[in-house]
């Protein structure tokens, strides 16, 4: 399958053996042992190391918390047409959750990676960070609203 994150796309194949599964992203191969836990909830261990992965399906769309970074994923599928985006500057939720803070306002002027909110997801928190810097244009959220993917919760200009 082809799965798109922000701009990039990656070629992931996905293989069930004895030995644990062997994921295969972009040509790079991957042999972790993936025990569920819970509905959405699995432990992947890679050698010694044990981490939390949290995952909503929601149709094409893969909403992924990972080691405390949310991630959306897209399949792309042949002949799909591109969902219309917001523009560039939007900042989306990356799953369904609440707003836990919001720490910029418009007018303000901020730096790329400055937290700008936060979003509490299957009981984690998700910083959004300023994806480069520029002046906050909108805020259309407070602390409390639920929110969901698809949705611009600030706009940088």
């Amino acid at each position: 399958m082809r799965l798109r994150c922000g701009d990039q796309g990656f070629d992931v194949q996905v293989q069930d053996g004895r030995d644990g599964t062997e994921v295969r992203v972009s040509g790079r191969s991957f042999r972790l042992d993936v025990d569920p836990v819970g509905p959405g909830v699995f432990v992947v261990r890679e050698g010694g190391r044990a981490r939390t992965l949290h995952l909503v399906k929601d149709g094409a769309v893969l909403h992924v918390s990972w080691d405390g970074v949310a991630y959306t994923l897209t399949e792309e599928r042949e002949g799909a047409r591109s969902a219309r985006r917001h523009d560039k500057g939007a900042l989306e939720a990356p799953m369904p959750g609440r707003v836990a803070a919001v720490r910029v306002a418009a007018g303000q002027r901020v730096r790329k990676g400055e937290e700008l909110l936060v979003v509490e997801a299957m009981k984690m928190e998700n910083a959004l960070r300023a994806p480069g810097d520029g002046v906050v244009r909108a805020v259309h959220v407070s602390p409390g609203d639920a929110v969901v993917p698809g949705r611009p919760l600030v706009e940088i200009e």
